[in-house]
């Protein structure tokens, strides 16, 4: 078991640790959440991590309407994942989505997400005829448009961090010794790998939030 986790790339062993982290943590607060006193107020970090998922559950509502519980748990857990992998560079660990096998392999859940939803919404009858929309003859390309959304999702992703992997290289190459470590650690590392971390991240949420919506809502005639 060892030696096939050694074996593993350092951005899939940075996946692996992501998940078990998220994993842990997620049921840490779940249950620490679930021993509340209703009637008493909340404080501290549970309040914010209280009111953030709140935040994006009533946001999450506005798209999804009555269904949106069947969907918050999987649209959250994307964006949690890539929230913490993004930033994974603050533990020294390499950045999952800089590697492009993770980010094919997340562009394919995401599709299978949207995919399989459609299907259990819509049903298999309805969801092929919302794909031959408004001809048959469409229908290659509407699945074209399907798997090719994704991943477009999943590439960007991966250009974006490793662009940001790379800037930081270049200004560590660039620079004097002493001044490249402070420039690197104090403008480079927070806006590109940090910042811009999260930022993509909520972009890929907001994305994924959109992609899927569209899949399992009633077309218009």
């Amino acid at each position: 078991m060892l030696d096939f986790y050694s074996s593993l790339s350092s951005s899939i062993k940075a996946s692996l640790l992501v998940t078990v982290a998220l994993i842990i943590i997620v049921f840490l607060l779940g249950r620490k959440v679930a021993s509340l006193d209703p009637k008493a107020p909340i404080k501290g970090p549970v309040f914010i991590v209280v009111m953030g998922i709140d935040m994006l559950n009533n946001f999450i509502e506005e798209f999804y309407g009555g269904q949106w519980r069947r969907f918050a748990p999987i649209l959250l857990s994307f964006l949690l994942f890539l929230a913490l992998a993004n930033t994974a560079s603050l533990f020294g660990l390499s950045t999952p989505l800089s590697n492009i096998n993770v980010a094919l392999a997340f562009s394919f859940m995401a599709f299978a997400v949207i995919q399989i939803s459609g299907v259990i919404v819509r049903g298999p009858v309805k969801r092929i005829k919302d794909l031959s929309s408004p001809t048959p003859v469409l229908l290659p390309l509407n699945l074209l448009s399907e798997i090719s959304a994704p991943l477009a999702m999943g590439l960007r992703l991966f250009g974006n961090l490793l662009s940001g992997t790379v800037i930081g290289i270049v200004v560590f190459n660039l620079l004097n010794e002493a001044f490249a470590v402070v420039a690197t650690a104090a403008v480079v590392h927070p806006i590109f790998n940090i910042g811009f971390g999260l930022i993509q991240a909520f972009v890929y949420f907001m994305l994924l939030l959109v992609f899927l919506s569209m899949a399992i809502e009633e077309p218009e005639v």
